[in-house]
């Protein structure tokens, strides 16, 4: 199945789209050495049945998860979502201050204006992989 994907995308030019899981509006802030990244996207299940995201893999970090930002007693807190899973017919967005990629150990910092590929591990067994650009560090939407 990873391949159809992937032979699929190729075919079509349709990148961050497969098994009904739509990727749109990717993009991520440019960081400094030492910190953290987070990619923002749109993710649309197209299907009928519930998709979930088993894994995150991108080149960019050694490793990567959903988290959560959230106000806790006026504090902004995060947390790790464990499952995330978009529903049939559902939309979810990433976006600052919200759900969103957490890019752990960045092995040198992402740079304003390069892209780089993120790919979703899917309960399918199928992988969809998709573009991100990054903007500058106080980028708070996709860059143009």
């Amino acid at each position: 199945m990873k391949f159809l994907c992937v032979f699929f995308l190729s075919l079509v030019t349709l990148p961050g789209v497969c098994e009904g899981l739509q990727i749109s509006e990717a993009w991520s802030r440019a960081t400094v050495e030492g910190r953290m990244g987070a990619v923002y996207a749109t993710i649309e299940n197209t299907s009928d049945h519930p998709i979930r995201i088993e894994g995150i893999k991108t080149s960019v970090a050694m490793m990567a998860q959903v988290h959560e930002s959230y106000l806790d007693n006026g504090m902004m807190r995060m947390r790790h979502i464990e499952q995330f899973t978009i529903p049939a017919g559902e939309v979810r967005k990433l976006a600052p201050g919200g759900l969103h990629i957490m890019l752990m150990r960045l092995p040198k910092p992402l740079a304003e204006g390069a892209t780089f590929e993120t790919k979703f591990e899917l309960d399918s067994g199928a992988d969809l992989e998709f573009p991100v650009v990054v903007g500058s560090m106080g980028q708070m939407s996709k860059p143009e």
